[in-house]
């Protein structure tokens, strides 16, 4: 990765989203216009991430861009707006691990939906090709999507394990932070 990018995401990892925009916003690449759609979006512009992540899309036909525009709809809340951009996405040639993280992202949307089958069927599926690839950093996610559909909709048991799953996976991961967020089960 190109190092100005390296520092842009550095940056916002430490929540300082303002500064990494400034370092962006310079640069007319894709790249950059992508990492600078993560600023935007975790510094609460989120209309803004919303509307570059579509044009970076009609542009460039990237399933990333697609996926982060599906993202970001999901935190605005426009949760049928985020599943049928996931389905989508869906469509597109993904390999195991874009497709687990495109069913992690359908089945919390439809979990936030209360779609209670259509959700878990989704995030074990998820689940079952994060597992096959061996990648922590998309197991864990999945793990703590079935963690609150568990704790809404299933055994407390069940709910433990993915919870204790999910901060193992994102400390082996290197995000402390997504285990901190996890909270307690």
């Amino acid at each position: 990765m190109r190092e100005d990018l390296q520092e842009a995401w550095g940056l916002i990892e430490a929540g300082r989203y303002e500064e990494a925009e400034a370092c962006l916003r310079q640069d007319p690449t894709p790249e950059a216009r992508f990492v600078l759609g993560y600023a935007l979006a975790f510094g609460g512009r989120l209309e803004e991430a919303l509307a570059l992540y579509q044009v970076l899309y009609r542009e460039t036909g990237s399933h990333k861009a697609l996926h982060q525009a599906g993202f970001v709809l999901r935190l605005l809340g426009r949760l049928e707006e985020a599943l049928a951009v996931f389905k989508e996405e869906a469509r597109l040639p993904l390999g195991p691990l874009e497709r687990a993280v495109n069913l992690y992202e359908q089945g919390y949307a439809a979990f936030l939906m209360g779609r209670k089958g259509e959700a878990r069927s989704l995030l074990e599926e998820g689940l079952r090709l994060a597992q096959a690839a061996g990648d922590p950093a998309c197991m864990a996610p999945l793990h703590r999507g079935l963690w609150e559909w568990h704790r809404r909709f299933g055994s407390p048991e069940a709910a433990e394990a993915h919870w204790e799953a999910a901060r193992r996976l994102f400390l082996e991961a290197g995000d402390p932070r997504g285990a901190e967020e996890m909270g307690n089960p």
